[in-house]
């Protein structure tokens, strides 16, 4: 398949950019991996959780499921499509099943986990149990911390640091004042001490998964990710490092995982 290198400058806004991004990378990625898993997207429920802009959730819309983007503050979404809604919600909060719905097919967390608390994540992650059965399906994607590009900064900042890679091995107050010195803004420097306390490491990952009894039927860990294809025009790679865990913690750019809800 030929790359797809989607440029800001060619969009009037950033988040017409972004929203594109996010529906290609489902179309041309994700929705294709369900399918070479077996898995068909016509006519699934499927929870987007930490939908962002939509444009991933709209993807799945297109291909015919019935979505729910969810988001913890309000993305002001439009949406024209009939099988496709947001909503702002904590699915946390005591009143999350009764306003979200349950029986979901398909659960999404894309690059949200390493947002979770590290306090919060089982809690996080035991609470899908709520919408959906024992035969629902989980997909999750994320950069592991100590990889060449765990704290996200490629996206969080401005400066030349963007480009350096294992940023996150920096102890957190030294790397607050390089960001200091160069100028970047307290949300950059907030979004990334955000992910440095989260600190979603692989292994913490699959120790978590199996405390909570959520098999893992599927894993892949690219050495260039999807969304790094689409928004740099670097082609998609493999990695060959699935059975070595520490090079595979250091040298991976991203993971993804289909796990299965455990019966009741």
């Amino acid at each position: 398949m030929a790359i797809t290198h989607l440029k800001p400058e060619s969009y009037s806004s950033w988040k017409e950019y972004y929203w594109t991004y996010q529906n290609k990378l489902a179309e041309l990625h994700y929705i294709p991996l369900f399918e070479r898993w077996g898995v068909s997207i016509a006519g699934k429920k499927v929870l987007d959780v930490g939908c962002g802009d939509g444009g991933f959730s709209a993807a799945f819309a297109e291909a015919g499921a019935s979505c729910t983007g969810v988001e913890v503050r309000d993305f002001k979404w439009e949406t024209s499509h009939a099988n496709l809604r947001f909503i702002q919600q904590d699915i946390l909060a005591a009143d999350a099943q009764s306003i979200l719905g349950e029986d979901y097919d398909i659960i999404i967390l894309r690059d949200v986990i390493e947002h979770i608390s590290r306090s919060s994540k089982n809690q996080f992650m035991a609470s899908l149990r709520k919408f959906t059965s024992s035969g629902g399906i989980i997909l999750m994607t994320f950069p592991p911390f100590y990889s060449p590009f765990g704290l996200h900064q490629q996206t969080f900042l401005k400066s030349f640091l963007k480009k350096i890679p294992y940023l996150s091995w920096i102890p957190g107050p030294i790397l607050d004042v390089l960001l200091k010195i160069l100028s970047e803004s307290d949300k950059a420097r907030a979004d990334v001490k955000e992910i440095r306390e989260c600190q979603m490491t692989l292994r913490r990952f699959k120790k978590m998964v199996r405390q909570l009894n959520y098999p893992i039927d599927q894993e892949k860990y690219y050495l260039v990710r999807p969304s790094h294809e689409l928004r740099y025009g670097w082609k998609l790679r493999e990695s060959r490092l699935a059975n070595i865990p520490l090079l595979r913690e250091i040298f991976i750019l991203g993971s993804v995982f289909k796990l299965s809800m455990p019966p009741e």
